[in-house]
């Protein structure tokens, strides 16, 4: 079980599994940035009709791609990772679950990346991406953790920028970021001629403060939009909740 938001959390191994949720057979960096409880939350709130064209950008090792990919297997799936190593790492996991003729990854970076590479714009684009603002926090000294963690390489107007070039009429964009850094996330999305439909605050525990928030986007004006009740990952009583739980099933 991952524990949210530790520094614990990781078990120190190149290879994780995560089997007992998703049946997957992941291999991570032992040292570099290794994916956190933010991408499964992320992956669980995605529910394509099942035969979309998804993008993951920055999509590390490629967790989110492969849970998708092995919940919806008529999606035709796209990443992109500027880091060559974790995309050495996708590549590997990718082949290791058989997800070959499904997922096609691309070493390059999200800025400079052009539709006319894939022949057309996508339907989804999903996204866990940096979340610190330069100049806040300190950087972490492995350079792979401080590219996924800092805004050095890749801001959140800059990604919402790309995801808008990429992105088909009515396409859907899904990212999860600090609660705290919703106005800054919230002004790239008009920017970018992006409107919310789905906003979802995630909690450590009830009646403590927003960690995370969910927001699923539509590219030029969509339906209304909603904001379900918030995601808690503990009980009062310090046990994982049933929908936390939840995320780790198929």
């Amino acid at each position: 079980m991952i524990s949210p938001w530790s520094k614990k959390s990781g078990i120190k191994l190149e290879k994780f599994s995560v089997d007992d949720a998703h049946q997957l057979n992941i291999s991570q960096p032992e040292k570099g940035y290794r994916f956190s409880l933010d991408s499964l939350i992320l992956a669980a709130h995605i529910h394509p009709k099942g035969n979309e064209t998804v993008m993951d950008l920055g999509c590390g090792c490629g967790i989110i791609s492969l849970i998708l990919a092995r919940r919806y297997p008529d999606l035709k799936i796209t990443g992109i990772e500027i880091q060559e190593e974790l995309y050495d790492f996708a590549r590997k996991n990718i082949l290791a679950n058989g997800f070959e003729k499904t997922i096609h990854i691309f070493h390059e970076d999200i800025r400079t990346f052009q539709s006319s590479r894939i022949d057309t714009r996508v339907d989804i684009i999903v996204s866990n991406p940096p979340y610190k603002k330069l100049g806040t926090g300190r950087i972490n000294p492995d350079p792979q953790r401080a590219v996924a963690r800092h805004e050095s390489a890749l801001n959140i107007d800059a990604l919402v920028e790309c995801s808008s070039r990429l992105i088909s009429d009515q396409g859907l964009f899904f990212v999860i970021f600090p609660f705290d850094r919703l106005p800054d996330l919230s002004m790239a999305l008009t920017r970018h001629q992006f409107y919310p439909e789905f906003i979802r605050p995630v909690h450590i525990k009830p009646n403590t403060k927003a960690r995370r928030v969910i927001v699923q986007a539509v590219k030029n004006p969509g339906t209304q939009c909603s904001l379900p009740p918030a995601l808690c990952i503990y009980t009062p009583e310090n046990k994982f909740t049933k929908e936390y739980l939840s995320l780790f099933r198929s």
